[in-house]
């Protein structure tokens, strides 16, 4: 935040005489303060972390009127009931960013490629001005930046009026148990919640997305028990939009077909219906794209634009990334599954798309290399193991034994340049061994 605010402005209505000093920032860890910034002492830590601060830059301390404070050297503010504040002084702070916004919250379990990432993309692409907030990082969705994402209402709130400053009027939102349980968005209006499918149990992690937050709109996976009771939590007015492949739901897709580039797809919504060809593969990208799809025609995207955007879109780095041969060339798939259960899902997903053999690579797969070698030799056909020291030679050679309908599984962690230049590294290997 590059402009101050003034104290009396943040607390009104809930401190008396509350000193004229325009702040640069709030903060609650006393090691992150810097000059002009007020500190929000929330009690851990005590005169040793009210020191720090002050010794830091603080020019005030803001704390909760039960804990007085003496002798700090600044002006200290005492605050009733100021945890429970913590989300609507936040949005004071950055001036109720989210009210310039269209805001979609996707129910994230951090296990699989979210539906952020397909609705960011499809707006970015349809009209321009989309921003994430996700795993794969923070921003415009045509300039993201890699970092620790917000935790707390003061990062939250201060990332959505970061992407309202970078030109951002919608933003697709990865929400964590982690944002709920502290209470990030009880300042924030949603106007479509997302629910696509994760791990059995979670529902109830989830039910304040679409019970407490009230979104206008909720979407849900009516294929899951989780999605069912979320969908019958949500609260009086919210319109909620089911989606499926397995029964009767207002949006439904139907795999029609499946191969090693990708799949066809029928669907039917009340906007209308289509059949479409995409190159993604597997059981949770069809459920992402389901979710993304509904959540940006009730955002206004119109049903023809919506089908489009389905049919061209893209996978996230290192989630489910498929990377069709030409010719005799088999395709490779890049996921930074680095656990046996993601690993298993993966290989169960893609052997859905075969037409032929399933290999697999392993890249630096660490201290669950005994674990994971075990699932790829009992779900492919043949696996490798690679360290980032000898992976290039090692998928080179994997390649080169696969053929046209196979199918080459590059899984492990992604880290360093794999991480990001993954991708470009498999495609220059399979020219290699064409």
């Amino acid at each position: 935040m590059n402009r101050r605010v003034s104290l009396p402005f943040l607390l009104e209505g809930w401190a008396e005489c509350v000193p004229d000093i325009r702040v640069a920032g709030i903060r609650t860890d006393s090691n992150e303060v810097g000059p002009e910034d007020a500190y929000l002492h929330l009690g851990p830590g005590g005169r040793r972390a009210m020191r720090r601060a002050v010794e830091r830059g603080a020019v005030a301390i803001i704390h909760d009127a039960a804990m007085p404070v003496t002798g700090s050297g600044v002006p200290s503010i005492g605050v009733s009931e100021l945890a429970q504040r913590l989300p609507a002084l936040a949005a004071r702070l950055h001036h109720h960013p989210a009210d310039a916004l269209r805001i979609a919250a996707v129910a994230a379990n951090g296990q699989s490629a979210s539906p952020a990432w397909f609705i960011a993309q499809s707006w970015q692409r349809a009209r321009g001005g989309a921003a994430l907030i996700a795993a794969e990082g923070a921003g415009r969705f045509d300039s993201l930046r890699r970092g620790p994402l917000p935790r707390d209402p003061l990062g939250l709130q201060g990332a959505l009026s970061a992407c309202l400053s970078d030109g951002a009027d919608l933003l697709a939102l990865d929400v964590s148990p982690t944002l709920l349980a502290n209470r990030c968005l009880e300042e924030v209006a949603v106007d479509v919640a997302v629910y696509a499918g994760g791990e059995n149990g979670e529902a109830d992690a989830f039910n304040p997305l679409f019970a407490s937050t009230a979104p206008r709109f909720a979407v849900v996976n009516h294929d899951t028990a989780e999605g069912k009771a979320l969908a019958s939590r949500a609260a009086d007015g919210v319109q909620v939009l089911t989606f499926g492949s397995r029964g009767a739901t207002e949006l439904q897709g139907a795999v029609r077909a499946m191969d090693s580039t990708g799949m066809t797809i029928g669907l039917a919504s009340p906007w209308g219906r289509g059949e479409v060809r995409t190159g993604l593969l597997g059981r949770r990208n069809l459920d992402g794209l389901l979710a993304a799809a509904g959540a940006l025609a009730l955002m206004g995207l119109p049903w023809a634009q919506v089908m489009h955007q389905v049919e061209i879109m893209r996978s996230a780095p290192g989630r489910m990334c498929c990377l069709a041969g030409e010719g005799n060339q088999p395709s490779a798939v890049i996921d930074h599954a680095h656990t046996p259960t993601a690993l298993e899902s993966v290989l169960m997903s893609l052997r859905d798309h075969l037409h032929g053999r399933l290999l697999c690579v392993l890249v630096d797969a660490g201290a669950n290399r005994g674990a994971l070698l075990r699932v790829a030799n009992r779900l492919s056909d043949q696996s490798f193991h690679a360290t980032h020291r000898d992976r290039s030679r090692i998928i080179r050679e994997a390649l080169g034994l696969a053929g046209p309908g196979d199918i080459v599984l590059i899984a492990g962690a992604g880290r360093g340049r794999w991480a990001t230049r993954g991708e470009a590294e498999v495609r220059s290997l399979m020219e290699e061994a064409a």
